[in-house]
Parts: structure tokens; sequence; C-alpha cells
């Protein structure tokens, strides 16, 4: 009964570092190595950073291999962005993909986490606004000062963005929203910044090694993830009566959003691992 137990814990052992949850999986890949899956929850908070730090080090020494690549954004709220921004160049420097389940959320400085990513999924809802901290307040600043911070930190972001090669146009946005309210991106904008992919950089080295490492040409590759797509999202028939109903009485019927390749697809991990 005791090695049962044993074992159950080995297999299922869900480890918390406080927003930041490490599950062991019941499964393993071919190299026989133990899946895991990595989640960010809730507020982000400034020790999250180091925590973060301490799940990846856990996977690295227990040689575990995070199921899809992916961290999974599981209703994060947002919070201290110096702390996301930590968060998001860990995952980079890790060469992990994030991903956003379609029924879930990531909200404000979630976002700075979320782009980190070497593939970005955003199903689910990525909620933007500006930022603000209370500590701006704690003494009367002069209009120069407070120009000066503001400027300071919408250049710290363009720079950030940057970085983790994103369209750095999402900051003007970014501080177009009252912090006290929030926008909600569109399917459409998600796809123009790049929430529905793999950065070019990183999907061209993983092409070229699993290319070298498979045997398989790497317009073969490109064609294959061409026709998942295809797949995925079939031509379908065109509808009479919607048609006839948009002619007739500018009747606008809302329409569904493709599907997209999973991060581990477009970055070949099936063919790799």
């Amino acid at each position: 009964m005791r090695n049962i137990v044993l074992i159950f814990l080995l297999f299922f052992s869900s480890i918390s570092f406080g927003k930041v949850t490490l599950e062991k999986l019941n499964e393993f890949d071919k190299f026989h190595r133990q899946y895991a899956q990595l989640y960010l929850s809730e507020s982000i908070e400034k020790e999250d950073a180091q925590t973060f730090q301490d799940a990846i080090d856990k996977i690295n020494t227990e040689a575990l291999h995070v199921k899809y690549d992916s961290v999974i954004m599981n209703n994060s709220i947002g919070g201290n962005v110096q702390t996301a921004i930590k968060i998001s160049r860990i995952i980079r420097k890790n060469k992990l993909s994030t991903w956003i389940p379609k029924d879930k959320y990531c909200n404000s400085a979630c976002l700075y986490v979320f782009v980190g990513g070497i593939c970005r999924m955003g199903q689910g809802q990525i909620g933007i606004h500006r930022g603000f901290s209370p500590y701006s307040f704690q003494r009367i600043r002069s209009f120069k000062e407070v120009r000066k911070s503001t400027d300071s930190s919408f250049n710290d972001d363009i720079n950030f963005f940057d970085e983790m090669n994103t369209r750095t146009s999402i900051v003007a946005i970014i501080n177009q929203i009252p912090y006290w309210t929030m926008k909600v991106m569109s399917h459409d904008e998600k796809l123009e910044y790049g929430f529905y992919s793999t950065i070019e950089e990183y999907e061209l080295e993983r092409l070229e090694e699993v290319a070298m490492n498979s045997g398989k040409s790497k317009d073969d590759l490109m064609t294959s993830l061409s026709d998942r797509y295809q797949k995925l999202n079939p031509t379908k028939p065109v509808n009479r009566i919607k048609q006839f109903l948009t002619y007739l009485f500018d009747i606008q019927f809302k329409k569904e959003n493709p599907k997209y390749l999973k991060c581990s697809e477009q970055l070949f991990l099936n063919d790799a691992y």
C-alpha cells in the first residue's frame, strides 16, 4: 500500500510555488522524460520571479519535459510589471512557449509574461490597459517630473516589447486605455501582433535542427504546416441564404475565427520529440 502511495505522489504531484504551479503528469516522452505542466495564475507579485525560476530549476534538475513546451496562463489578473518582465525573460532564455487556453484569461501585466514565449498561442482573453503605480503619488510632483517619468516608462516598454519580438505599437494602445478599465484584444488584433504564431527566428532555428535530425526537407516540413492548417480550416461552401440576407437587409453574421496550429506543431516538436 505504501509503495502505491509513493508511486501516486511521484506521478501526480502538484508542486505549488505560490502563483506558479508545476504539475507532474503520468506521461513520458520517447526519451523517458516525465511530462509536467507549468502554470501561472492569479496576481503577479514581486516574489514570483524567484518562485518561477525555482520551478524552472526543478524542471532542469529533474530533467522534466514541459508539456507542449508551453507555460500556461491560467487566469492571471496581472500585477507587478517589473516582475512580469523578469518572468518573461526567464521564459525566453529557456526557449519555452506561452499559451492562454480559450477558456482562460491573461490581463494587464500578464501580457508582459505572455510575449516572452518563442511561440505565443493567445486563444483566451488578453486584456490590456495603462499601468498604474500608487507609489507615484507618495509626494506632490511637478508636471515636468510626471512627464519625464511617463516618457521613461513608455520608452522602457517600447524597448521591452522590441526585445520580445513584438510590434512596439502595442505600447501606444496600452497607454490609451485608462488603468481603471480594460480593453480585450480582438482576434484580428491578436493575429496582427503575432499572438497565434512562432517568432520567425526561432521557427527557422527549429526548422534547421529538425530537418538535419529527421532527414526531412525544409520545404516538406513547411508544407506540412500549410496542410495541417487547411485540415483545421477546410473551405466551406457558400451559404446562399446568409449571402442573400446580407445583400438584401445588410444583416451581418458572425464569422468564425480560424483555428491555429499548436505551438508544438509550429515548432516541429512532433518531429523532433
